[in-house]
């Protein structure tokens, strides 16, 4: 049976009549603007934490760093203008979800997140939560069953971010014996298999690897200009590449602000609809747990606002009803 659905073509090719129903809308692809998923890994001393800082200048705004090391990043504070929270000693996936809403309510063009390995083997971690799970279950497998959506939710919320966002990733330190040209042995400290999931290297747009000597290795990137590219002691200068990758394209439209978010949560004009709405939006934003102020001035997670503000609303349309039917 034909229908009247039409295949769009290349600029300037007619429209081609479709056969069949199709049920997956096909368009020209088109390059658009993007935010920047980028993470660096390598052994201790390599660099990763002020080239993250670097580029992360480079990409231009506010930087905001969710810091697991000790208080080190602060640093490099005399080199790149950002702001850190104190460095989390407990690094479970819910952890970082809550800290990407904070950042995301402060408006940071770019979170820089130093070390996300440790929110896979670090205290409460991934790891650490599978193996309590499979303690009490008895079955290690049953353990990662129940930890996988919590990963997954941490990966989620990441790649929701409303913004640029940088990790580090720490990697096994391997030791390779050399020769110089003079004869002379020595050993080259190499980075080996950053310390995270599997396949992590498949979610981020742009992964690079950084030896002791600080260079720079590109293993991969989305973008042609940026694939395989080694540097130096890098910074600003690849950083500005990457924002022109990220800026090339139709213009991005930006999402609601999170600060626009919770006015029109707590205005005293908005409707039981419009509640719901934007629940879903916080939901769909990994924002449940940001800290707005309650009733009682004190703060509460936005979820719990909604649902107890929506309550209100149930009841007080309830008794409204009941006044007009009596009357």
């Amino acid at each position: 049976m034909t229908t009247d659905t039409y295949e769009q073509q290349p600029s300037g090719a007619p429209p081609r009549q479709l056969i069949h129903h199709s049920q997956f809308p096909f368009a020209p692809a088109v390059k658009s603007q993007t935010f920047g998923r980028i993470a660096l890994s390598g052994p201790s001393g390599s660099g990763k934490t002020p080239v993250a800082l670097k580029i992360a200048a480079a990409l231009g705004g506010r930087i905001g760093m969710i810091e697991t090391a000790h208080g080190q990043a602060a640093q490099y504070a005399d080199e790149v203008d950002f702001e850190v929270c104190p460095p989390l000693t407990f690094c479970s996936p819910e952890v970082l979800v809550a800290a990407l809403a904070d950042c995301a309510a402060r408006g940071y063009a770019t979170v820089v997140i130093d070390s996300f390995s440790l929110f896979w083997s670090g205290n409460g971690g991934v790891r650490d939560q599978a193996d309590d799970a499979s303690q009490s279950a008895g079955d290690s497998k049953a353990g990662w069953r129940e930890v996988r959506p919590r990963e997954r939710r941490m990966m989620d919320a990441l790649f929701n971010y409303p913004g640029h966002v940088i990790v580090t990733l720490r990697s096994k330190t391997h030791y390779l014996p050399e020769t110089d040209e003079q004869g002379r042995n020595f050993v080259r400290r190499l980075g080996g298999k950053p310390e995270a999931r599997d396949g992590i290297e498949y979610e981020f747009q742009i992964t690079a690897a950084l030896e002791a000597d600080h260079t720079l290795v590109v293993t991969k990137a989305l973008g042609t200009a940026l694939a395989s590219a080694t540097v130096h002691r890098s910074g600003e200068e690849f950083g500005d590449k990457i924002r022109a990758w990220l800026e090339a394209g139709a213009p991005m439209t930006p999402p609601e602000p999170v600060e626009a978010l919770i006015l029109r949560v707590m205005s005293p004009d908005i409707s039981f609809e419009e509640l719901g709405a934007v629940r879903e939006t916080v939901r769909r934003r990994y924002l449940e747990d940001l800290q707005v102020p309650g009733d009682d001035g004190q703060p509460v997670p936005i979820n719990t606002y909604i649902n107890n503000r929506g309550r209100v609303m149930q009841q007080q349309a309830a008794q409204d009803a009941h006044a007009t039917t009596s009357a």
